[in-house]
């Protein structure tokens, strides 16, 4: 087995289930756990592996509404605009991106009012160019990218 099909593997199913037992993923990859070991090890150092983090039903805990919104401020307020997002606790996931836009972001709040009353309180502390706004209805499919080690190789 190649070093990347070989890397490609373990990190599969450490994405299916990152705390799976070294002893049950040597049995799956038929890699030493002492390889496993320090490969794990490895990949943390250099920031392959960045965290280990569970997802959640953030509905199941009473927070209903998910929204994704595209957002874009003037160049000197850029910085700011980014500054405010990162410090949000209920933005769940923040992108830099570009096509007219400079931020992508995921909130989750209780409801739409939350959602809308967030945006406003931005709006107060940065003047923004454009924003548009999407509220996630239904998720079909999250963090699925290299998670099944039936593909990897393919």
């Amino acid at each position: 087995m190649k070093n990347l099909e070989r890397d490609l593997l373990i990190l599969s199913h450490l994405r299916r289930d990152a705390r799976v037992k070294l002893t049950k993923l040597s049995r799956a990859t038929r890699i030493p756990v002492s390889t496993l070991f320090d490969k794990i090890k490895a990949y943390q150092v250099q920031g392959v592996l960045k965290k280990n983090a569970s997802l959640v039903d953030f509905g199941l805990l009473g927070y209903q509404a998910r929204a994704l919104i595209l957002l874009s401020a003037h160049k000197k307020d850029r910085a700011k605009l980014g500054e405010v997002l990162r410090k949000s606790k209920s933005v769940n996931s923040l992108f830099k991106v570009n096509n007219g836009w400079d931020f992508s972001v995921e909130v989750v709040f209780p409801g739409m009012k939350e959602v809308e009353e967030f945006i406003e309180g931005v709006e107060e502390q940065v003047s923004l160019k454009g924003k548009s706004v999407f509220y996630v209805i239904e998720e079909l499919k999250r963090e699925a990218f290299l998670s099944n080690p039936a593909l990897v190789g393919i």
